[in-house]
């Protein structure tokens, strides 16, 4: 028998064998996979927990570093504009 003609008859066996034992199989397959799938189920439903808190402390922490920055840009600005007030010459009066 060649390769062919081997591959050809596996996959008309596979095809019937699934035409009268499909819904067997099936039902074997998700009872005994049940235990696995529930854990696989809890596992994502963990992580998806886990991420939703490590976002959230991560925006209220993005939120204080945003209100630091604004504090500081204010502080800064008004610390720029005093010493620039500070150390410009007065006012010269023309003479006429």
């Amino acid at each position: 028998m060649r390769a062919t003609e081997g591959f050809v008859l596996g996959a008309i066996t596979g095809a019937v064998v699934v035409w009268f034992w499909g819904q067997e199989i099936e039902d074997y397959l998700q009872e005994k996979t049940r235990g696995v799938r529930t854990k696989a189920a809890a596992g994502i439903r963990a992580v998806a927990e886990g991420a939703g808190q490590m976002f959230d402390r991560g925006g209220e922490a993005l939120q204080r570093a945003e209100e630091f920055l604004k504090d500081t840009k204010g502080q800064v600005s008004d610390a720029l504009r005093k010493e620039g007030d500070a150390i410009r010459p007065a006012p010269t009066q023309e003479r006429g």
